[in-house]
């Protein structure tokens, strides 16, 4: 698990680095640098001319110090100031001074059509509004540039903390961030614009931040992959759960088939599909490894029974919004005292009476996307898609659940304080069923005893490796759900092995 530090959080990290423990701002200067250089030299050649877009502020300091030791490397570089240099700050002019010594090129907005290799060290991290005037100018030419390009810290009028372009931002192929990923760099559209993002330690470490902040969002690595344990020999399929899926309907037979393959895949030990009697011949055909139980009309005693049985429960996919299924989704909801993942058609019965979501006893997991939130929320989704954290943390507080807010970059909000941005998966994900999918893979993990604070962040980040195993393998435009549900095994087999 990673730590993603906000932007107040970043500074407040760097004055403790440097007024506590006394590492003064230019040597973190010097080594933000270098980190950029051995970045930067796995991408160029001395062929390259290479220009650094230099701000007003410390962002344009590291790039000056850069753009000096390219110098000192041999490469063809030079530096284009934007802004007035009467408010250049301290740590830029003292960069500055040492530049002019060495005799660096300093060149104009005419000459950008010369170099090949462009540096946006322009703004960074410490942007708090639009970017116009010049600033605007100097980023639409550094876009309109040919070539190369890498951003120090974070893309120029990228919005830091939640990843939204603040007027005009550069758009490059790779950024250089330090000792901790920001959620602009995670979230969309900042997420496009930073291209390959790189994390280099330059010495601002967990003690800096455990002395002024708590930090409240992180990010799943592979390396937690590793809590899913390995089987013990001596043991059965009644020591891996019990997951009931309660989901399909006439004619949506495959929702409730793939959210139970993808639990089962995931390890589960025995896996039950309660759903309609149109879908019984099918997925006994098709699925031999499920349990399948019938229902005809709201039953009770037969979901007690089932509840019963069962050590963690799905409800949603494909299960309709039929008078019947509003029923159980409100029996369920408001009975279960087991861990419960909400999905698909459970969550808009949910957004048509949000009370039901008052009634529940069990820890919940709730996993809307976009228009699903929309629905739960009344924000529109370019509200919701500029606000993702926050929003989802909010509905995770009001309403006492765990909330997977599904996107490009999914949001899991385990609670107010703790909040989580996925970084695996790829556009190939978009297509059908794969939320199904996704809904499976947690349950199975919590049908294999992890808990769902562990189980949300982590299945949403299997989900993806598993998506970008399979657009590796197959290509992003053909992947379907059954691809991913396929790689599940590869991931989790390579996990194992770290």
């Amino acid at each position: 698990m990673k730590t993603i530090l906000t932007a107040n959080e970043m500074k407040r990290c760097d004055y403790n680095t440097i007024n506590h423990f006394g590492i003064k701002s230019s040597t973190l200067m010097e080594r933000a640098s270098l980190s950029v250089f051995s970045v930067l030299s796995e991408h160029i050649d001395y062929s390259n001319r290479i220009l650094v877009f230099v701000g007003t502020g410390n962002n344009g300091g590291d790039g000056v110090c850069l753009a000096r030791i390219l110098h000192n490397y041999d490469f063809e570089v030079a530096i284009l100031l934007c802004g007035d240099e009467d408010k250049f700050s301290n740590d830029l002019k003292e960069q500055l001074c040492i530049s002019r010594k060495y005799g660096i090129n300093e060149v104009s907005a005419d000459d950008i059509n010369q170099y090949d290799v462009f540096i946006d060290a322009i703004l960074g991290i410490g942007l708090s509004r639009n970017v116009d005037g010049v600033f605007a100018e100097y980023v639409n030419a550094f876009n309109n540039a040919n070539g190369f390009k890498l951003a120090i810290d974070i893309p120029s009028g990228i919005n830091t903390d939640n990843g939204s372009i603040m007027g005009v931002a550069c758009k490059v192929d790779a950024t250089v961030s330090f000792n901790f990923r920001k959620p602009g760099h995670l979230l969309y559209p900042g997420r496009e614009y930073s291209g390959n993002t790189f994390i280099c330690d330059i010495g601002i470490n967990s003690r800096s931040f455990l002395k002024c902040i708590n930090p409240k969002m992180f990010c799943i690595d592979n390396d937690d992959l590793s809590v899913v344990n390995n089987r013990r020999e001596d043991t059965n399929k009644g020591d891996y759960g019990k997951v009931l899926i309660i989901a399909g309907s006439n004619g949506m037979s495959g929702a409730a088939y793939l959210c139970a393959k993808a639990a089962l895949r995931m390890g589960a030990g025995l896996v039950k599909i309660y759903t309609t009697s149109d879908n019984r011949q099918i997925l006994q055909t098709e699925f031999p490894e499920a349990i399948v139980s019938c229902y005809d009309t709201f039953d009770r005693d037969s979901i007690d029974e089932e509840m019963k049985w069962s050590t963690v429960c799905a409800i949603g996919p494909g299960i309709s919004r039929s008078d019947t299924a509003r029923r159980i989704v409100e029996y369920v909801v408001e009975k279960y005292d087991k861990p419960l993942v909400v999905d698909a058609d459970a969550i808009n019965v949910i957004s048509e009476e949000l009370s039901i979501l008052k009634k529940h006893h069990a820890q919940i997991i709730i996993t809307p996307h976009l228009g699903e939130m929309k629905r739960l929320t009344g924000d529109e989704i370019s509200v919701i898609k500029s606000n993702m954290p926050s929003i989802a943390s909010e509905f995770a507080e009001k309403y006492n659940v765990i909330t997977v807010l599904k996107s490009a970059s999914t949001v899991i909000a385990i609670n107010n304080d703790n909040t989580f941005v996925n970084t695996s998966g790829n556009s190939g994900m978009a297509t059908a069923g794969s939320g199904d999918v996704l809904t499976g893979i947690i349950t199975g993990l919590i049908a294999n005893n992890l808990s769902v604070e562990i189980a949300a962040p982590l299945g949403v980040y299997i989900h993806g490796l598993c998506g970008d195993k399979a657009s590796d393998k197959l290509g992003a435009h053909f992947v379907n759900a059954s691809d991913i549900i396929d790689m599940i095994s590869h991931v989790m087999k390579e996990g194992s092995n770290r």
